[in-house]
């Protein structure tokens, strides 16, 4: 019996794949007994020698998917278009081979489109996260106002004033970025440099590059694929797709499991790939929208990695007033340093220069507002 090999039959081994290489594979003994693996545990995964080997599996991932395109599309594209057409995902609607750009000015061109679309995928990074960066400005603000009485002296002289402002800003960062700060302290360098550009690029290369050069490979909405089954069309590949990123989330499952118990752990994964699915749909639109698609969408990833998942704190319930500007503190929690903690965000007294309420509603609006200006921002950008 004959079996029609569709496009997301193909889509779905291309996951598959990639999962067995990044997760299963490093774990196998192949008939020996591993000593101390750090594979054995999946709390290990910022072990350094788990990240580099993780790595090394990426690229067969890769490399073995990149392939499996290649012989999707054998019968209609040559090695040098399929290539092109994974990199620029908006010249699926044309022949890969004749960007505008690069018929004028050659490498310049393609030069000029990377730097464009990846400074695009930051832009729509920043609309994003505009309510956590307005939230960030609104607490590191309201230290400057919220000083102890132990710390305030009004003799202080200028260069204690500037001292003072540059801690102010130093923990406006440390709010928005200071996990990485303190993962690459615990684990090393290679977690960050992990989390901001290797993993999302593999992510991107497979997820959007692969996967939506599959789907979109004849280049039209209509007609057939180069099986003779039916086409895909645009608004499928791009918002039906990102469902294979957010299984490929699931795996984290087991670890959680392991610390906070099964049901806490569902709810930690389920959360998990519903925002890694509807991140997926924004990255693929970006995809397809621009010339340099895969610099636009890794942009985009990177960027928001380096962000983390918001933490939506003006929606939060609090038996206290809704704002509470954090106190500013020239020693850490543990009173040993100079420095401010994350938790030091957390604490804090009662706004005396700012209407709480006012100010927990302006900050939801911006978390609302962020997103949505983002989404018309990315269907503004005209389809190469």
């Amino acid at each position: 019996m004959s079996v029609v090999f569709t496009p997301w039959l193909l889509c779905v081994c291309i996951t598959l794949q990639y999962l067995f290489f990044l997760f299963f594979f490093p774990s196998l003994s192949f008939g020996r007994k591993p000593r101390g693996s750090p594979f054995q545990e999946e709390t290990n995964r910022n072990d350094s020698r788990v990240i580099r080997t993780r790595f090394l599996m990426q690229l067969y991932a890769c490399l073995l998917g990149f392939l499996l395109v290649l012989w999707w599309l054998r019968e209609t594209m040559s090695f040098e278009e399929v290539f092109v057409l994974v990199c620029t995902g908006g010249e699926t609607k044309k022949n890969a081979s004749k960007s505008s750009s690069s018929r004028m000015f050659g490498i310049l061109g393609v030069a000029m489109d990377v730097t464009t679309d990846l400074f695009f995928g930051l832009a729509v990074t920043g609309l994003v996260y505009f309510g956590p960066v307005v939230c960030a400005v609104f607490r590191s603000s309201a230290m400057m106002y919220q000083r102890s009485d132990d710390d305030y002296d009004e003799n202080e002289d200028e260069s204690n004033e500037n001292e003072h402002n540059g801690k102010i800003i130093d923990g406006m960062f440390r709010f928005l970025f200071g996990h990485h700060r303190e993962n690459a302290e615990r684990y090393g360098r290679l977690v960050p440099i992990r989390d901001v550009l290797l993993a999302p690029f593999f992510e991107e290369f497979i997820f959007r590059g692969l996967l939506l050069t599959v789907l979109l490979g004849t280049g039209s909405d209509k007609g057939t694929t180069t099986s003779g089954s039916a086409a895909v069309s645009t608004r499928s590949a791009v918002y039906v797709s990102p469902l294979f990123f957010g299984f490929a989330h699931i795996n984290h499952y087991f670890a959680l499991k392991k610390v906070y118990g099964p049901a806490k752990a569902s709810r930690f994964v389920l959360f998990q790939c519903i925002y890694t699915t509807a991140f997926g749909a924004l990255a693929g639109t970006i995809f397809w929208r621009c010339k340099a698609g895969l610099a636009g969408a890794w942009s985009l990833h990177a960027s928001m990695n380096a962000f983390g998942v918001p933490d939506f704190r003006p929606f939060r319930r609090r038996k206290t007033n809704a704002f509470e500007p954090p106190h500013f503190r020239r020693r850490g929690r543990n009173n040993s340093d100079d420095t401010w903690s994350s938790d030091d965000y957390n604490s804090g007294v009662k706004g005396k220069h700012f209407n709480a309420k006012i100010i927990n509603w302006l900050e939801r609006i911006c978390y609302v507002l962020g997103p949505a200006v983002a989404r018309e921002f990315v269907r503004s950008r005209i389809v190469v």
